[in-house]
């Protein structure tokens, strides 16, 4: 999708069937004081990013259901005096499971693990993460090096997090290693969240 130069715009974004779905904003530009307001399938997932959340990551937050809403706001609306925005979505993330019965386990035959309610642990992908300070979290390094797409999500249930529990990697940070039993470590930092 792309806005063009423009102070409003509206659009859906869809991936078929998808359990979840992320928006790749990195070739959009927002003027100063224009937010996007981004919406999934639930009221509760709201997420409103401006030009400085732009520069800090260029992704979305995870959004449950496959399809989100997409909507650019100027000050002043349409008219009036201002700089344009223009709103790119470059690439879709979705989830896609293709057969949830028969998908591989790290808890074999039975899933005996037990929810919990520690709010300094969350979910990285398919791995844990825990905060050790406000703005570190440690993972083991088997879980690989996140991206710029990657969130953590705090306080979840069995979907993703409310975009305001959902925190970016700050890439550069991370520092890891996979060297199987007792040499396998991963930890970065977390970039503010600004929802």
């Amino acid at each position: 999708y792309d806005s063009g130069d423009t102070k409003a715009a509206t659009t859906t974004v869809s991936y078929d069937d998808a359990p979840w779905i992320q928006l790749d904003l990195s070739d959009s530009q927002l003027a100063n004081g224009a937010q996007l307001t981004i919406t999934g399938d639930t009221a509760s997932q709201v997420q409103v990013i401006t030009a400085a959340d732009l520069s800090s990551n260029e992704f979305s937050a995870v959004f449950d259901g496959s399809s989100v809403s997409v909507v650019l706001s100027s000050p002043g609306g349409v008219r009036g005096n201002g700089n344009t925005s223009r709103v790119v979505v470059s690439n879709v993330k979705g989830g896609v499971c293709k057969d949830p019965l028969t998908a591989a386990s790290i808890c074999g035959d039975v899933d005996d693990r037990i929810p919990s309610t520690d709010v300094r642990m969350g979910r990285i992908g398919g791995c844990t993460g825990w905060l050790i300070s406000e703005d570190v979290f440690i993972q083991a390094g088997h879980c690989g090096t996140p991206s710029s797409s990657t969130r953590i999500h705090f306080v979840y249930g069995t979907g993703s997090a409310a975009p305001e529990d959902q925190y970016a990697v700050d890439v550069p940070s991370y520092q890891g290693v996979d060297g199987g039993v007792g040499n396998d470590w991963g930890a970065g930092r977390l970039l503010p969240n600004s929802v």
